[in-house]
Order: C-alpha cells, then structure tokens, then sequence
C-alpha cells in the first residue's frame, strides 16, 4: 500500500467520473432520435481518432447516450442539463454500459457499438453489444478482432446463450470477450471460447477391458491395473471414486453412459485424466498427460456446480489464474461434450 511520508497509509483510489460543468467543456450535444448528434469539426475528431459514434449525413456522428457519457468524461463534451436524471429515467443501467465502454477503450483500444447500420453491422452475431479493433486499425478499413457482450457482475449467467454466442462469433474467426462491471463500477474482461482439450493417454476404448467379475467396488485388488486415466491407486489396489465407479460398471456391463459418467467418459476417450477438485471448488481438475509428468492446465465444472451469476463466475475464473489453470464448464450436448472457457485478460498489454 503506498503511503507518503508523515502521512497514514493511503487506500486505492477509485474514480468517481463525476459530471462536470466546467466553461471549457464544448457544448455540442444535439438532441436527435436514437441518441446524441455531433457536427463537424468535432464529429471529424471523434470519429477518424476514436471511432466514436455512428456517421450521419452532413458528417456528424450519432452518439449512444453512454456514449455521451463517456465522451463527456473523456473528450470534454458538456452534457445537457439533467441529463444524467433523463438518461437514468429511461435506462437504469446507462451508467454501467459507459463503464463497460471505458474498460475496453482504457487501453486505446476502438470500440463500436452495434446499432442499424454500423460498421461491419453484417458481421455482427445476435447478442453481440459491439465490436473491438486494436488500437492501430479502424473499422473504416479494417476487421473488427473481436465481438463484445458486458453485464452487470448480479446478473444470471446463462452458460447455454453464452456457448450459443461464443460459437457463433468464432465461427466467423473473431474472439468472444465479455466485460462485466461490478455495484463499485469497477469493470474486468474477459476472453471466453469453446476449447477443445485433448490429451496423450490411451482412451479406454482401445484398452482390453479388465476382468473383474461381480460388482465393481470402489477399491480392488488388482496388479496392473490397465486403466491409468481411472482410479487412484492406493494401498497396493485402485480407489474410485463414485462417478470412477459408475463408469466402470458401465464400461464392464456395456451400458450407455449418463450424467456425470457421461462427461467422464468423453473426457477420457480425449485422451485425458480427470482427477477430483475438491480444493479448487469444481468436479475436476484435468490432465493433458500422466499425472507425474504435468500439471492439470484445466479446473472444469459440471453442470450441478455451474456459477449462477456472473460474480461467481469471475470468482471461479480468478482462482483458477491465480493457480496457472483455466476454468471450464463441461455439459453435455448432441455432439458429446460442450466445453466453455472463461478467462480474465487485459486488452491493449
């Protein structure tokens, strides 16, 4: 904590982007349907440097009122008076849609908003809130990197519509970032994707199935064991645990899989080894090869422990970087498994 001297230690200072009315802020907010208009030359300015705003005829741009707000904090435009008791009237969460556009643009990184008619409005997927270029290009001639959503850290998370959204945008082969701002406007970002993890074990299906006879037990007495990616062994035989154990009784009685010895089951035909993650706070914590020879580069949840609002997903996704591993939701689909990967980035570093 930084502190002076003669003086007590001083906390972090946070802003608090107040509403000026200073006389050499430009009084140039024109009041138009579907926003806030801005004539030339400052619509030159705001649009060619910043990509502020939509252009409209006569070379103005359209500002979203949280644009105007973020250009009043950052390009000193004077807001209308009352504005902020109007905007709010209409739109309780303004203020955290122009936090959201801060935290992208913060870095000088370029951010469009989406509506009828913007830039590259073809490539836009449905939910998609605006679109990112890094700080050297324009949409004017280039390709926006990325698609953008952002929340409020209360709000419900809905893991379906995001894998939905995150297939869609990188079908297309851009990036799915999602800024999430928190009750103190605080805001962090963060890149999700659909990975596709793979492994150098041997699935089970190309493995000679053990003879075991009976019922499986949750530990047996067994040299050899040929499952290396099943079981822990333990006190000269093999501990499973519950889903461990579901599985190889389906494995054994040539039963169809279900529920957790389902995603068992793909992540061990990848080639993985699933081991418990109790002490981070999911079902697994997942290995890419033998367990001597890496670290599990995933922490993956199934549905049963899926965060429901976006504040215990950012936790989830901070513990997991702040042990070197990604976060991973695992669900079941039509296709086998579904993965969605959620992971904090700082953009414009």
């Amino acid at each position: 904590m930084a502190t002076e001297k003669g003086s007590h230690p001083v906390g972090r200072q946070r802003g608090n982007r107040p509403i000026l009315e200073n006389e050499d802020m430009r009084d140039v907010l024109i009041a138009e349907e579907g926003g806030w208009r801005v004539e030339p030359p400052i619509s030159s300015r705001l649009w060619q440097k910043s990509a502020l705003g939509k252009t409209i005829k006569g070379g103005s741009v359209l500002l979203s009122p949280a644009e105007a707000l973020f250009c009043h904090w950052h390009r000193n435009l004077a807001l209308p008076k009352n504005f902020m008791t109007e905007m709010l009237a209409s739109n309780q969460r303004i203020l955290h849609e122009a936090v959201a556009i801060e935290a992208v643009r913060s870095g000088g990184e370029i951010l469009s908003i989406c509506v009828e008619d913007s830039p590259h409005e073809n490539l836009r997927c449905a939910k998609t809130w605006g679109m990112r270029w890094e700080r050297t290009s324009h949409p004017s001639k280039d390709l926006p990197v990325s698609q953008v959503r952002w929340f409020i850290s209360s709000d419900d998370l809905d893991l379906v519509d995001l894998q939905s959204w995150v297939r869609e945008v990188e079908k297309i082969g851009q990036r799915a970032e999602v800024v999430v701002v928190d009750s103190e406007y605080d805001s962090t970002i963060y890149h999700l994707s659909s990975p596709d993890p793979r492994g150098k074990l041997i699935p089970p299906s190309e493995i000679q199935i053990p003879v075991l006879g009976g019922k499986v037990d949750s530990f047996i007495q067994y040299e050899n064991w040929p499952l290396p990616n099943i079981g822990v062994p333990q006190a000269g035989g093999i501990s499973l645990d519950s889903t461990e154990k579901k599985w190889l009784e389906n494995y054994l009685q040539g039963t169809e899989h279900a529920g957790d010895a389902y995603l068992l089951n793909e992540l061990l035909e990848r080639g993985l080894l699933a081991r418990p993650g109790f002490k981070y706070g999911c079902k697994w914590r997942v290995y890419d090869d033998d367990i001597s020879k890496v670290h599990a580069p995933w922490l993956m949840s199934i549905e049963s422990e899926m965060p429901r609002s976006w504040e215990e997903a950012c936790l989830r996704a901070r513990l997991s970087a702040g042990v070197n591993k990604k976060w991973v939701c695992i669900q079941q689909s039509p296709d086998g498994a579904s993965f969605l990967s959620i992971e904090r980035v700082l953009l414009g570093r």
